[in-house]
C-alpha cells in the first residue's frame, strides 16, 4: 500500500483516479490507507522504498512490481518520475529489470484499448 501512494504521488499530486485504483487494490479498507498516507508523510521519500523493499520473499517483491508499473502505465507509458521510482524500487529489492521485461510488456499490450475496437 506504502508502495502505490508513492507511485500515484511520483508527480507530487493525490489525484482522484490514483486514489480510487488504491482503493480498489485494498479492497476499499479507508484505515490502512489512512495508515499508509500517514507513514508516507512521517517519513522522508525515497527512505519509505526500504520500508517496502524489506518484505519476505522474491514473489511478494515480484507482485508488488507488477501493480506499481500497472498503476504507472495505466496512461499507457511508463516513463519520469514514475520510472524513475519503480527503478528505486526494482534496485532495493534486488530485482533484476530482466524479471520485469515480460510483465511490464503484458501490461502494455494490456493498456492498448484500441485494439479491441
Amino acid at each position: 500500500m506504502l508502495s502505490v501512494l508513492t507511485v500515484i504521488a511520483a508527480d507530487g499530486v493525490m489525484d482522484e483516479a490514483g486514489m480510487n485504483e488504491l482503493a480498489k487494490i485494498v479492497c476499499y479498507d479507508r484505515t490502512s490507507t489512512d495508515i499508509a498516507i500517514q507513514v508516507l508523510k512521517a517519513n522522508q521519500f525515497p527512505g519509505v522504498i526500504d520500508l517496502v523493499a524489506n518484505v519476505p520473499g522474491e514473489k511478494q517483491k515480484i507482485a508488488t512490481l507488477a501493480i506499481l508499473c500497472g498503476l504507472a502505465m495505466a496512461d499507457g507509458v511508463l516513463a519520469g518520475q514514475e520510472k524513475a521510482i519503480l527503478q528505486m524500487y526494482m534496485d532495493k529489492s534486488s530485482i533484476a529489470e530482466a524479471q520485469m521485461v515480460p510483465i511490464i510488456e503484458a501490461i502494455a499490450i494490456r493498456n492498448v484499448f484500441p485494439l479491441f475496437t
